[in-house]
C-alpha cells in the first residue's frame, strides 16, 4: 500500500516507459513479432567487460574454470547476475554479435547454451563425444523454456535468482525472514534474563551496538501508531522520521481484525 506520491512516481518512472517502448514496437515494423528481452543487452555489456578484464598469471590454484560445465570456483561467479566470470569468458573462442541474440539459458549445467561456445584449447574427448554438445549442452527432458525469448523480463529475473540461490545455497524470503524472527526472539528471551542482574554495562552495549536496530523499531512502531490513530495526521512517504519504515506494513487494529 504505497503512498499516493510514491505510487505516482512508480507509474511515471518505472511502469510507463516500458509500455511506451512496447507501443513503439507494435507500431513499427521491424520484422520481429516481439521485442527481445532487456537482459540480453546487459548480458552483452557484462560479457564485453569481462572479456577485457586482466587475469593474473599464473592462475590461482584455487580457481578451476570448467568451460564444458560452465562453472568456476572463483568468488566472482556466484555473485554475477549472469553467472559469468573473466576466467570462463576468456577461456572460450571469440563469439560474433549473433551469439548475444541467440544464446539460451538453462536451469542445469551448463547454464549457457550455444553452438559457438567452444573452448580456446580443445581437450581430447572420448570416442563418440561431440565437443559442441558437451560445451553447449544438448536438448534433454530437463531443459525448459527459461532460456528462450518467449518469457518476460520478470521470468528472466526469477530464473537468475533461482540459479544464484542454487549455487550459493540461498534461502527463500520466508526462510530468511523466519530465521531472523527466531534469532530475534531467542535474543529477546536472553535480554529478559539479563534484567535480574541490573548490569548497566550490558545496557550500554545494547544501546551502542544495537542502536540502528532500535531506531528502526522505533520508526516502524511510530508509523504503525500514527496509521492506526484517527486523530493525528498519517505519516508521509518521504518523512525523515519514518522513511526507513517505508516497507513496514502496519498491523490491523483490533476492531479491524474483529470485522
Amino acid at each position: 500500500m504505497p503512498r499516493c506520491d510514491l505510487l505516482a512516481w512508480i507509474l511515471i518512472v518505472k511502469l510507463a516507459p516500458s509500455y511506451y517502448r512496447k507501443l513503439d514496437r507494435l507500431l513499427t515494423d521491424t520484422g520481429r513479432h516481439r521485442e527481445l528481452p532487456s537482459w540480453r543487452k546487459h548480458f552483452k555489456c557484462a560479457w564485453k567487460k569481462l572479456l577485457k578484464a586482466p587475469i593474473t598469471m599464473p592462475l590461482n590454484e584455487a580457481y578451476r574454470p570448467d568451460v564444458k560445465k560452465w562453472v568456476c570456483t572463483c568468488p566472482a561467479l556466484v555473485v554475477n547476475r549472469f553467472l559469468l566470470c573473466k576466467h570462463l569468458v576468456q577461456a572460450v573462442q571469440p563469439v560474433p554479435p549473433i551469439f548475444f541474440l541467440e544464446v539460451k539459458r538453462r536451469r542445469t549445467a551448463p547454464v549457457w547454451k550455444h553452438c559457438l561456445l567452444k573452448p580456446c584449447k580443445e581437450e581430447a574427448l572420448p570416442a563418440g563425444d561431440d565437443l559442441g554438445s558437451v560445451v553447449a549442452g544438448i536438448d534433454d527432458p530437463e531443459e525448459d523454456g527459461s532460456g528462450s525469448d518467449s518469457g518476460s523480463d520478470e521470468d528472466d529475473e526469477e530464473d537468475e535468482a533461482e540459479m544464484r540461490a542454487a549455487l550459493q545455497g540461498g534461502l527463500t524470503y520466508e526462510e530468511a525472514m523466519n530465521e531472523n524472527i527466531t534469532k530475534i526472539g531467542d535474543f529477546l528471551e536472553g535480554l529478559r534474563y539479563q534484567v535480574q542482574f541490573r548490569d548497566r554495562r550490558m545496557l550500554q552495549v545494547l544501546e551502542r551496538e544495537g542502536g540502528s536496530f532500535l531506531r528502526l523499531a522505533d520508526a516502524c512502531l511510530s508509523k504503525e501508531r500514527r496509521m492506526q490513530s484517527t486523530r493525528g495526521e498519517s505519516p508521509t512517504t518521504w518523512e525523515p522520521q519514518t522513511s526507513v519504515a517505508m516497507f513496514y506494513r502496519s498491523r490491523p487494529t483490533r476492531s479491524d481484525a474483529n470485522t
